[in-house]
């Protein structure tokens, strides 16, 4: 069997991250990518948002420690440690590199600790294009030796899960991440430019840290899950990504960009094709809580589908004033400008500005909102009834109530 159709599921034991990264990449023969000593490699973390590695939105400080620990053996020449956040402010990576602690960890082994958005861009055609035809990214991705990807393992509000292929979005630029929002702000648009994102790169080496994950209302606002303790690592993304949708109780075919990466030839979800070596699925299970919004899909015609998605399944934004510090990171990063200041910044008073007929349901304000105070909500009944379904609806009965009373 090919060492690509290999995939590794350790369980970290009395918190030895280390140990667990070692086994999982010995497991899966990975020393056979590190072709010669001086290699530059890129080790791409999630660094969605500054937030503490205790709080599960970033990819943990001991996973990338323990990765750069085994490359240092092969030595490599350099060692990237990077992304772009979910910030539209050119510190936000810096300032989640130093929250998240990988920083520090940088500091400490000589790796290179670098945001993207400050280094040389390029433009980058996309193989086979689904929707995009190209993106624009750091010219890192075409200069090191070998991308390894770091992704975190949570749910998350629009996509339902993100791990591999959606990890891989951070390698757009800052506020380029809201224009993809703003773009196709439709689920399988979305997943499909998700798809195109990751086959630019396509990441050689993947693994994934389940250390501390998070359920509920992911990636930024969901609640730690600190009983999986787990390291997954492999070579192909949608198969891990199903792998990771079995662990965690949840259907594949609900994750979008898993059927559509399948679709574009950029891996299997067919996990019947791999051998999967140390633990079991069924010995690490462990069902998570999904997010309360849901993304749609619906096999109607194309402008019948887009109306009821656009309507009926709307969201409805909630913000806790108790919570809300008015700092402005909704407002400057929503892509559609549907967020904006209050009148009066008086915290505990007022909270941001809110048109609902601007939003489009991307849910970047809660993604990085750093006081979590941010909920969306999505109400079915009063959605139909406002709509020209509902209108229409309520006219038929009146006729045929009326119909009723006079025959």
């Amino acid at each position: 069997m090919s060492l690509q159709k290999i995939i590794t599921i350790q369980k970290i034991v009395e918190d030895n991250v280390e140990k667990a990264v070692f086994d999982a990449l010995n497991a899966i023969k990975a020393k056979s990518l590190m072709k010669q000593e001086g290699m530059k490699i890129l080790l791409k973390a999630n660094l969605l948002s500054a937030k503490p590695p205790e709080r599960a939105v970033t990819t943990h400080p001991l996973v990338v420690r323990a990765v750069i620990h085994w490359l240092k053996q092969f030595n490599p020449s350099k060692i990237y440690v990077g992304d772009s956040s979910g910030g539209s402010s050119l510190n936000s990576t810096a300032v989640a590199l130093k929250t998240c602690g990988i920083q520090a960890v940088c500091d400490e082994e000589d790796a290179i600790a670098i945001a993207f958005e400050k280094t040389e861009r390029k433009i980058y055609p996309v193989p086979n294009p689904l929707i995009l035809n190209e993106i624009a990214s750091t010219k890192l991705l075409e200069e090191v030796d070998l991308i390894i990807n770091l992704p975190k393992i949570k749910t998350h509000s629009q996509c339902t899960l993100t791990c591999c292929i959606k990890n891989m979005f951070g390698t757009i630029i800052l506020t380029k991440k809201a224009e993809k929002h703003a773009r196709f702000p439709a689920i399988d648009q979305f997943a499909s430019a998700l798809v195109d994102i990751y086959s630019v790169s396509k990441p050689q080496l993947t693994v994934i840290d389940g250390f501390l994950a998070m359920e509920g209302n992911g990636p930024g606002a969901g609640d730690v899950v600190d009983d999986l303790k787990i390291i997954v690592a492999g070579y192909d993304g949608v198969a891990m990504d199903t792998l990771v949708c079995k662990i965690i109780g949840l259907d594949p075919a609900k994750v979008k960009y898993i059927k559509k990466g399948v679709a574009k030839g950029i891996g299997s979800s067919d996990l019947d094709e791999f051998k999967i070596v140390g633990q079991t699925i069924e010995s690490v299970f462990r069902p998570f809580k999904l997010p309360r919004v849901m993304p749609i899909s619906l096999r109607l015609p194309r402008q019948i589908a887009e109306y009821i998605g656009d309507k009926i399944f709307k969201s409805t934004i909630k913000i806790d004033v108790e919570k809300c510090q008015l700092c402005g990171t909704c407002w400057k990063n929503c892509p559609v400008d549907a967020l904006a200041s209050p009148e009066k910044l008086k915290i505990g008073e007022f909270i941001p500005i809110w048109d609902k007929e601007k939003c489009i349901s991307c849910y970047c304000c809660a993604e990085l909102c750093p006081y979590e105070a941010i909920e969306f909500k999505i109400k079915y009944f009063k959605n139909f009834l406002f709509s020209y379904l509902g209108l229409g609806f309520l006219s038929l009965i009146t006729i045929i109530a009326l119909l009723i009373a006079f025959l």
